[in-house]
């Protein structure tokens, strides 16, 4: 929804969508996720980290970002789980 309003009211976002390390100037790499899918039907919205590391040896600059996954329940019907959230074999 956020996303959504920005373009409406054409704010323009200061943060690159992918980090730049400020000691190389490269793009970092994702590292991984914090946060759980959304899963029942009275939750519309969940919030996750996105966890980023400098690619070059030796360099620790890590760097986070938020970000929002909204979706409408739809009665009867049990929302899309993250592939990385899947059990497998099911």
């Amino acid at each position: 929804m956020q996303k959504a309003l920005d373009v409406i009211l054409r704010r323009n976002s200061v943060t690159p969508e992918v980090p730049v390390c400020p000691d190389h100037g490269n793009e970092m790499r994702l590292r991984g996720r914090i946060g759980r899918p959304t899963r029942f039907s009275a939750q519309t919205e969940e919030e996750y980290t996105l966890i980023y590391f400098c690619p070059v040896h030796q360099c620790n600059q890590t760097d986070t970002r938020q970000r929002v996954k909204t979706q409408i329940p739809v009665p009867g019907e049990s929302p899309e789980r993250p592939i990385f959230s899947r059990r497998e074999g099911r």
